[in-house]
């Protein structure tokens, strides 16, 4: 039986998710023979109690030395579990110099990852109803330490990862950091598990752990596929429509890219279609958000703006949705593409 609880927890994809899972281990040990003792007294009291009497039995408070033992035997539990938890929090705890930063972002009800030094991000596509599910996708390499640096955009999410035994909560407002070294090769669910909200089910992810060469074609490929993504301007008004916490044309197709003519005026009509979800649309250099053009207030749906914006310099830029991050954001191009570098040009 013991052999069965414990292969109820994963043994972890990484030296803290194992040493979590010996800790379980130590835990049911020092647990069972609790767990007997217990069981025990409480068969033997159904057996030799098991008579009923017409009259109640006489009802008598505890001695002081029941007393003595009801909080002693807790507290030499507690006191030798504590050293074993203690170690393993420091193992968990412990900082290492990471290859990989990346920055995570949860929100109502998607997943952002920012991968900080390689210049990319990654989101999902989980809140929409007619749109098919693609939860965000997280790629690390085997055997290297990886930083996530954790935030929240709205409520309180939970960045859950079962392999790795490790669960820790997004937090409006403040960021937290950790670390961990994945070992083991594969593909890994992963969710938020921390009840966020209506569409809560729906905000997962997977992690794939792959070989150091699978994860730098995958960094070259996504940054390919970010300086790929170009348009041309086609007057100077633009109608966008939020809708399933994405950017629409007012047909319904995504839009990935927008384009307006270098140094001229222009108009951003805005309607927003989500039902009590704020929304507003911003221009900055890149998903680094160093530099701000423009930004629009936020509206909560259904409704809708109309923005009237200041030539630009020829250049790429990039757009988005304060509220929801890179997963309602795109490429913002000024001019023609090929006119030069402007302040916005780079990956993302």
């Amino acid at each position: 039986m013991l052999l069965l609880l414990t292969g109820c927890a994963k043994e972890g994809i990484s030296p803290t998710g194992q040493d979590v899972h010996q800790l379980y281990t130590v835990i049911m040990l020092l647990a069972l023979p609790v767990f007997i003792g217990v069981e025990a007294a409480l068969i033997w009291c159904i057996v030799r109690y098991r008579k009923r009497d017409d009259e109640a039995p006489a009802q008598a408070v505890g001695g002081n030395r029941s007393l003595a033992v009801f909080f002693a035997l807790p507290a030499l539990i507690v006191a030798a579990l504590f050293p074993f938890g203690e170690a393993t929090l420091m193992k968990v705890q412990k900082e290492v110099t990471p290859l990989v930063q990346i920055k995570v972002e949860g929100f109502q009800w998607e997943w952002t990852f920012l991968y900080l030094r390689e210049g990319i991000f990654v989101s999902g596509k989980t809140a929409s109803d007619t749109a098919p599910q693609q939860p965000a996708q997280m790629y690390l390499p085997v055997d290297e330490a990886v930083e996530i640096d954790l935030t929240s955009r709205d409520v309180i999410h939970s960045f859950f990862v079962p392999d790795l035994l490790f669960k820790r909560d997004a937090i409006p407002g403040r960021e937290t950091s950790f670390t961990f070294t994945p070992t083991v090769l594969g593909v890994f669910h992963a969710q938020c598990a921390e009840f966020c909200g209506l569409w809560h089910p729906r905000m997962t992810f997977d992690v794939h752990v792959v070989p150091p060469a699978d994860y730098q074609a995958w960094i070259l490929q996504e940054r390919k596929a970010a300086a790929s993504v170009t348009c041309q301007p086609n007057g100077t008004t633009l109608d966008l429509v939020a809708r399933n916490i994405s950017w629409t044309n007012p047909d319904g197709s995504g839009v990935y890219c927008l384009a307006v003519p270098a140094d001229t005026p222009f108009t951003v009509n805005i309607t927003n279609d989500d039902v009590g979800i704020d929304h507003n649309f911003s221009i900055y250099t890149s998903f680094f958000e160093e530099k701000n053009f423009f930004k629009a207030p936020k509206i909560t749906g259904p409704a809708s703006e109309t923005e009237q914006i200041s030539g630009l310099p020829p250049g790429r830029y990039y757009f988005q949705c304060d509220v929801h991050g890179p997963a309602m954001s795109g490429a913002f191009i000024v001019g023609n593409p090929g006119q030069g570098q402007g302040p916005g040009q780079g990956a993302g």
